[in-house]
């Protein structure tokens, strides 16, 4: 059928009263066709959106456990206090500000702010204003 009429398209043909029921039944299984075919992309479609949840719930998961072996992760409480005190301003007091050590450290994860609070001599010598 689609090959039936194939010469006629994009011309000028007009389609006797027969043809014209003739291409309509055609039209309407292409109708069917393409109806049916939609709503296989819709399905589709809605799988890859739970592929995509599930895909960015696994990544997030294996980000967090990758976290877990950085370096930083490993290094002793003692390093971590030679690096927090290394981190403090030498030309001044440090401030109470949180973008600068000791506050910034505090923001990192909850055991560097443990480590932070933890270590005296961090807090020893800070500068604090008042309005």
């Amino acid at each position: 059928m689609s090959r039936l009429f194939q010469q006629h398209l994009s011309t000028n043909y007009i389609p006797s009263v027969n043809e014209t029921r003739k291409i309509q039944d055609f039209l309407d299984i292409l109708s069917k066709e393409v109806h049916i075919i939609d709503a296989e992309i819709n399905q589709l479609q809605q799988q890859l959106k739970l592929l995509q949840a599930k895909r960015l719930k696994l990544s997030n998961l294996a980000e967090q456990h990758q976290a877990l072996l950085t370096p930083a992760q490993r290094l002793s409480h003692d390093i971590l206090e030679t690096i927090f005190l290394a981190c403090l301003p030498t030309d001044r007091n440090p401030c109470m500000s949180i973008t600068e050590a000791p506050m910034l450290l505090t923001r990192i994860s909850s055991s560097w702010r443990n480590i932070a609070h933890s270590t005296l001599w961090l807090w020893a010598a800070i500068h604090i204003t008042f309005p």
